[in-house]
This record gives C-alpha cells, structure tokens and sequence, in this order.
C-alpha cells in the first residue's frame, strides 16, 4: 500500500484525483493539500510515501515545496517521492524539478491508469517521466516512462516511450495526431479535440483530465483559434472527418 498526498489548488480536480486513485487497492490518499505551505506541513506530519504536486498554486508553488520537503527528508533521513503533476510543459520547470530531485513530471491529461501506474513506478524508485517529456529530456538514469511496467526500461530505438519506432509502421497511414492539420497542436489540445469529436461536454472532458472547466474552455478557445473554427460543432465536424 502507497500512502499519497494529493496538492492541487483546485478543489474539484482535487476531489476528482482523489476519488479516482483510491478505487485502486494500492493507493491510499491520506492527506490533500490546495497550496505549498500546507503540502510542506502535512509531508512533515503524515510522512507519505508520495506527493502528488501540482505547480501552479497560491502562495509558495509547487516546485518550491518540493524543494523545501526534500530538504527536510535529507535533513531527517526521510524518502518521500514527489511526483508533479501539472498542465504545463516547461524546460526550465522540468530542469528545476531535476535540480530538486523531484522523482518524476506528468501531464494532466492522461488516463486514470497510467496516472496510478505511474504512481507506482515512482513510489518503486524510477524516475517517471511523460512520453512528451521522456522524448526531449532523456537524460535519466533508471527511467519509467508514465503507465509501463515497473521491468520496463525506456523506450525502444525508435525513440518513443513504449511506443514503435518508425522503422515499424509498415506503410500504414499517418495516425491522426501526425496529420499536417494537427502539428501545431500539443497533447492536451489534441486530447481535448478528441473528446470533443466524440461528443463529450465540457463538463466530461474536466473530469477525464482532471482539469476546471475554466482550463478546458480555455484550452477551446486556443483550439479554435488554431483550428480556424467558430465553435465547437466546427470543431467536432473537424476532428469526425479526420477519423478521431
């Protein structure tokens, strides 16, 4: 059994991801915070075997809580993981979590399973990494990449976390998120397009990936913009005709 602290400012994603990992047997949430300060405090006081941490949060953010919590196991000879959890993808946030010896840095987006896998692995000593992330910071020593098997090493030499190399498409045709349409698209966006291709609401696709309904109108209007579409049935119609 894993003991997690969940800290995400918002509370109904935080509900959500709570509600969610402990369906699974080895999960056990005990303790959520909503800003740095009180993840520092309950790290302190419940000494999980993992922090589940989003960046963005009021006050002291997250890679500076995380920074603090190490800090403070090292001093005490305490092993907490901390594994981020957050909607952005940034070189230098990535950097600085390695920097912090963060044990790992995830999307929002993913699927549920993998999200716990992930946990796992990472409670398990790897390094867990998004496949977005792994394929540009490739620089770890012992590596899961988000929802493979703890026996798993990296990615194969087609150089795709757990994925096929391109040596191995056998002539097949472009999958949707490689279409030239698609490019300019990153995985949230295009996950979200995919939702809503498939008629789902705002409401379901906050609740998939774990994000407010404000991020995903957010994320609509860049999709929008990007997809040169005037709302969402355009968008829908779009995503149909390319087979999502």
């Amino acid at each position: 059994m894993f003991d997690v602290i969940i800290v995400e400012d918002n509370r109904d994603v935080r509900q959500s991801l709570k509600f969610i990992l402990e369906c699974d047997r080895e999960i056990n949430i005990i303790g959520t915070a909503d800003n740095g300060q009180e993840a520092i405090k309950l790290a302190d006081s419940l000494t999980p075997n993992l922090i589940l941490m989003d960046i963005k949060l009021p006050g002291m953010n997250g890679l500076e809580a995380a920074k603090i919590i190490k800090e403070n196991c090292a001093a005490k000879n305490k092993d907490i993981k901390i594994l981020i959890l957050s909607t952005f993808y940034d070189d230098d946030y990535v950097a600085r979590s390695h920097e912090y010896g963060v044990d790992g840095y995830l999307l929002k987006g993913m699927e549920i399973g993998k999200l716990a896998a992930a946990i796992k692995n990472t409670c398990n000593g790897y390094v867990t990494l998004d496949p977005i992330i792994y394929e540009r910071q490739n620089k770890y020593s012992r590596v899961s990449a988000a929802g493979l098997n703890d026996e798993t090493y990296p990615p194969d030499k087609g150089g795709r976390a757990g994925g096929a190399g391109p040596s191995d498409s056998g002539g097949a045709a472009a999958h949707p998120s490689v279409r030239p349409e698609f490019k300019s698209l990153n995985e949230i966006e295009f996950k979200i397009l995919k939702s809503i291709s498939n008629g789902k609401s705002n409401a379901d696709i906050a609740d998939e990936m774990f994000l407010s309904t404000g991020t995903v109108k957010n994320y609509i209007s860049k999709l929008l913009y990007k997809m040169n579409c005037k709302n969402s049935r355009e968008l829908a119609a779009l995503g149909s005709r390319a087979g999502l």
